[in-house]
């Protein structure tokens, strides 16, 4: 059986948990279905995404159906795995795990959140409390780096993803303006926060004739771009906020050292861990400690 999957997704985890040190984690997914809401209203959404069919990932399967079920009995495991460990796990049929992230970080927690994410459309919600750890560019962005590396405020950068577009999701931008033309002429973007009424404003008032009309004529592909794209107020129901809250608020799973090592030999993940025991109590002994002091008429099992 494969496991190249599993593994690779345990160690990524928890070295990302030794270096960021958090006090608590949550891993979301996307539930079923949960990219049918944006799909309602731009049916385009994600099309053309064709999973994993590069050749060279088929090495050691049979052909690209045997992959595929390899990877779906993966993630089943995985998730085994992951309960046994002090992570929160959260997926919800029909909502994008973006979309609940961006509720976590916004509206559930309180204090400093960092979102682990190679998605820029999570740069928007950047702010004094929350930061993006983007673990490709091995790069924490603050505010000072949103500006940097992309020439708007965070809480601007919504007007840049909107204008631009995004490739990977199929969503094609305003054609003829790149971000030559926002850094230079769309020096507003640097100044205040802008909701859509505020953003249509600016672009009649400070920008130049050519660049008003161009921006005027796409108003229908900017709204749609901006409901497609917004992550500071996630279109979630009410009893999916609650049901969110609930899974938050309930009692994370423990550090059971005993049961992750069973399913460690049975799996034969040897090659993988040099060292099981350490990496178990390096990666995850600071977060089952910090589970012990929240949760304190828990009683706990010290495995």
């Amino acid at each position: 059986e494969h496991c190249g999957g599993v593994t690779g997704f345990l160690l990524s985890t928890a070295a990302t948990i030794r270096t960021l040190k958090p006090t608590r984690v949550v891993i979301v997914f996307d539930g079923k279905g949960g990219s049918n809401r944006r799909k309602s209203y731009y049916k385009g959404y994600k099309e053309g995404r064709t999973g994993l069919t590069k050749i060279n990932r088929l090495a050691g399967y049979e052909d690209l159906e045997d992959q595929q079920e390899s990877m779906r009995n993966q993630f089943s495991r995985l998730i085994e795995y992951l309960q046994v460990l002090p992570i929160s796990l959260t997926y919800i049929d029909y909502v994008e795990a973006d979309d609940i992230i961006a509720y976590l970080a916004n509206h559930y927690f309180k204090k400093e959140v960092t979102i682990v994410s190679s998605d820029k459309d999570f740069l928007q919600l950047v702010n004094h409390r929350i930061k993006v750890w983007a673990p490709t560019k091995k790069k924490m962005y603050d505010e000072a780096l949103v500006k940097e590396d992309y020439g708007v405020i965070p809480q601007n950068l919504i007007w840049y993803r909107v204008i631009t577009g995004d490739k990977s999701d199929n969503i094609e931008g305003v054609r003829g303006i790149g971000e030559k033309t926002i850094h230079s002429k769309m020096s507003f973007l640097n100044e205040s926060e802008l909701d859509m009424d505020g953003f249509m404003s600016k672009i009649k008032t400070e920008c130049d004739d050519k660049l008003s009309q161009k921006l005027t004529e796409n108003v229908t592909t900017i709204e749609m771009n901006y409901r497609l794209m917004q992550l500071k107020d996630p279109e979630i129901s009410s009893s999916i906020t609650s049901q969110v809250r609930n899974i938050m608020d309930e009692l994370q799973p423990e550090l059971d050292l005993v049961e992750f090592k069973k399913m460690f030999m049975y799996d034969k993940l040897y090659t993988a861990f040099a060292n099981v025991d350490s990496w178990l109590r390096n990666s995850f002994t600071s977060l089952h400690n910090n589970l012990k002091n929240h949760f304190k008429d828990y009683e706990f099992n010290d495995k």
